[in-house]
């Protein structure tokens, strides 16, 4: 592994065991076996590390997006849509993707970074799913995966997420 991926590596292990209030330039170094003086080889500073972090996210998230795609593309009225619900969920899968997910939205929230990278991969999906589906469809898909995000990172109950997919796809569905 590079040493800018054990940066990385250990920057989530340090957000995934620790949370992001505790996230610091200096529990990464020494979670990477190395100084702080060395990050700034690679990084900058912590904003530069943290887009990094944001990055890495939307690179797996596209990974995962894509390999659900290509299983729908050939037999589907609505590849892209599917795949989006899906790869969603598929995600919601891995803890640590969802903990690296909510310290990153908070690092927006909080203003620690700008959220230009996560609106442009929001705003691609949106337009792939409204060629597919329309706007009104599109928004209620983006809501609702939304919500479950929202459900999961905040540890509220969650509701049958099959059923609720299932519906969510009977509702995109009509008229296709």
């Amino acid at each position: 592994m590079s040493s800018r991926n054990l940066i990385i590596k250990s920057a989530i292990d340090v957000i995934s065991e620790e949370g992001i209030q505790n996230y610091s330039l200096a529990k990464v170094a020494k979670k990477a076996g190395m100084t702080k003086a060395a990050i700034f080889y690679y990084f900058k500073n912590k904003e530069e590390l943290t887009k990094s972090l944001i990055n890495y996210t939307i690179d797996a998230y596209n990974e995962i997006l894509m390999k659900e795609y290509e299983k729908r593309k050939n037999h589907s009225k609505i590849p892209f849509t599917e795949a989006y619900i899906a790869g969603n969920l598929r995600q919601l899968e891995d803890a640590d993707l969802i903990g690296l997910h909510a310290a990153l939205l908070a690092s927006v929230i909080t203003q620690d970074v700008d959220n230009e990278e996560w609106n442009s991969v929001y705003d691609e999906d949106y337009s792939r799913l409204a060629s597919e589906i329309g706007p009104e469809k599109s928004d209620f898909v983006r809501y609702t995966i939304d919500g479950i995000w929202h459900s999961h990172i905040l540890g509220i109950k969650q509701a049958d997420t099959q059923k609720v997919v299932e519906a969510l796809l009977d509702f995109v569905g009509e008229g296709k």
